[in-house]
């Protein structure tokens, strides 16, 4: 299911505290949205964890097997794989990103997919 833009993840965010002094221990609040994620029976939970003019950060938790469906870039944006394991696909390629790894996400469409209970960074910025 994708939201109002089309996009999985950024129909999907609710907005986030406008506090810049304020810490995000990504791990600790990952392991809530895994949880959330699995209550839930869905493939992912996902929640903004930075939001400024011309850039989003968004922490994706995504239980095994769950991951983001196929959709179109919104701009210039990486994916930062934190723990465990997820594949990143377009048409005509595919990126293993294991734990600590990250990877421009492609102009094209593309999917997520987690290999196992996976925590990720999804960082869009602004098109210049």
């Amino acid at each position: 299911m994708t939201g109002p833009s089309g996009h999985p993840v950024l129909g999907e965010l609710t907005p986030v505290e406008d506090d810049a002094s304020r810490v995000v221990d990504l791990l600790v609040e990952g392991e809530r949205l895994l949880e959330q994620a699995r209550v839930q029976g869905r493939g992912r939970a996902v929640r903004s964890v930075v939001r400024q003019p011309g850039q989003n950060v968004v922490l994706l938790a995504l239980p095994a097997g769950g991951g983001l469906p196929e959709h179109d870039a919104p701009g210039p944006a990486s994916l930062l794989c934190l723990t465990g394991e997820v594949v990143l696909s377009t048409a005509g390629a595919s990126w293993r990103l294991p734990a600590g790894s990250l990877h421009a996400i492609p102009d094209a469409r593309h999917d997520v997919l987690a290999e196992v209970d996976s925590l990720c960074v999804l960082t869009l910025s602004a098109a210049r």
